[in-house]
Formats: C-alpha cells, structure tokens, sequence
C-alpha cells in the first residue's frame, strides 16, 4: 500500500515554462525522511508548460499529481483544485516560476511544527531576485521571529514559496476563495486563528520578481485590487469571529486605499480614484468625502528617489 505523504507541495503552473522545471526540480531534490507530495495545477497554459509537467509526471509518477485543465479556469480555481488534491498533513507551496535552494528545507520545517503543536504556520526569508538587471536582496528585513494572526493582519509578510502550514485546519478551503485573487494570504489568515507563526531567518528559496510577474511596478493597480478585494471578503468572514481581527484587517484596507487614492490623483487617474474612494466609503459608512480629504491631508509625504 503507498503510504501517504506527510508534505504536500502545491505548485500552480500557467505559461512559465522558461522556469517551471527549475522550481520541480526543487521539490524533488529535497531530502526528507518521509514521502512528499508534489501537486502541479497547470490551467491550461499556451506554452510548454504542460508537457514539461506531464514529463515529470511520467518519470516520477509516485511523487507527482498532475491536475490539467482543458480551459484556462483561473488563479483562484487553479488553487482550490490544487488545494483538493493535497493528501498531507502539511502543505507547502512554490510558486511554478520560484525556486527552493535548501535541500532540507521542507525537513527542518516539519521536525519544528512536530515538535511545536501551538504553531499554525512556519515561513522563512527568500532571496529576492530581480530578473531587469539581475540583482539581488533578501526579505524580511527586521522581521520578528514569532507573530500572531493579529500582525499577519496588518501586513502580508509571508512570501507564497516560503509558507508552511497544517493542511487539517481546512481540508477543503471555502467557497468565497473562488472570488479572491491572493489565496495564500487568505489560507494564512483562516490557519492563523489556530496557532502561532514563525519565522525561519535561513533564505531557502529564490523569489523571482519579473515584469511579467502580477508583483511588478507595472501592475501596481491590479496588486492593489488584488489585496483590498482578499482584505473585504476576510473582513466579512472575520466579522463575527474575531472583533480585534475585524478592526485591523479594517485599518489596513483603509490604510491601502488612502495611499493608492492619493497615487492616482497624483498621476492623474481620475476613473481609478472615484473607485477607490468608493471601495474606502462602502467599508467606512460613517465617513463621507470631506472625511477622506482630511485624512489625505494627514498622510506622510510620499518619499524621494
């Protein structure tokens, strides 16, 4: 009989098949004491992404589940159906365009999460690699080595491929993940009302930072559409769970689109600006407009270079 894997690995795969060798590879060079699942979600890529993922498959078909999509069924779909396919106790995840550097990276995060119950989930630093010019930082500057659901809500510190988190929290994640586009952060915030966080300073994996990337300087709006659409649905959810949870996912929302109103009045996006004040209105009822242009007033001047 196979016997189940304690590591879960999910990996979501949409055209980077310059980089989604590399980052299977990765999982597949760790070594552990114990079994390791490695689910690749591929939605329907126009490249060569699927049949590099289906190569690995056929050499390592123990190791890999492949989920293949006939039609592109998006971000947030792709990780549910990644999500449903994890057999472990833990899931990890690496995005398909990074990669791990630590062969005992997944060893040394499940032998502290064994040995420390109070523990919902475990991150660590990553290198920082800008793919323009090459260069290179690392994350996590000053980061605090435990934290709770509290901080996590006030800033998303984990980054996606360094993440580490039980998967018998949520077997099945909820069905509002369809909506949002930034899953794992969500995932972090539902794991956290159960344990603590903690952080390994040990850089164990390479975050590619690209301009084809959602993270780049070119999709500014869309990361900010992304992480205020993630904060309102856990600010619903966190409504009747957690009151102290509630108010800061609260002030974070509207800490965002403060400064992103106050951006796109700067650069002249008009269209961009009335929908932000409307998103901060609809979450503050109790203010109105000469409210918002107070608040910018108080805003610190945006900084040099």
């Amino acid at each position: 009989m196979k016997e189940c894997p304690k590591v879960s690995v999910i990996m979501l795969a949409y055209n980077i098949s310059a980089y989604i060798e590399t980052a299977i590879r990765s999982v597949l060079r760790q070594e552990t004491s114990y079994n390791i699942q490695l689910v690749i979600a591929e939605d329907c890529s126009s490249d060569d992404t699927l049949s590099i993922c289906q190569r690995y498959k056929q050499l390592y078909p123990n190791q890999i589940t492949l989920v293949e999509h006939e039609k592109n069924v998006g971000l947030q779909q792709n990780f549910m159906d990644a999500h449903a396919h994890c057999q472990g106790e833990y899931i990890a995840i690496c995005d398909g365009d990074d990669y791990w550097i630590y062969k005992k990276k997944l060893q040394c995060m499940t032998d502290f999460m064994d040995s420390h119950p109070e523990y919902a989930i475990c991150f660590h630093r990553v290198i920082n690699y800008y793919e323009e010019d090459h260069s290179k930082s690392l994350s996590n500057s000053g980061q605090k080595k435990i934290t709770t659901i509290h901080d996590l809500a006030c800033s998303n510190y984990i980054t996606n491929s360094s993440s580490l988190f039980r998967r018998t929290y949520y077997l099945q994640v909820p069905q509002w993940f369809s909506q949002i586009t930034s899953c794992d952060y969500a995932m972090h915030m539902l794991n956290a009302r159960f344990g603590l966080i903690y952080y390994f300073k040990r850089p164990m994996a390479v975050y590619r930072k690209h301009s084809d990337g959602i993270w780049s300087e070119v999709n500014r709006q869309k990361r900010f559409n992304m992480g205020i659409t993630v904060r309102e649905y856990l600010i619903d959810y966190f409504r009747e769970q957690d009151a102290k949870v509630y108010e800061l996912l609260r002030d974070t929302h509207t800490r965002f689109s403060l400064n992103e109103l106050y951006h796109c009045r700067e650069a002249g996006l008009t269209d961009a600006a009335e929908e932000t004040e409307r998103r901060l209105l609809a979450l503050r009822p109790e203010w109105d407009h000469n409210e918002v242009e107070k608040r910018l007033r108080t805003l610190p001047p945006p900084r040099s270079g």
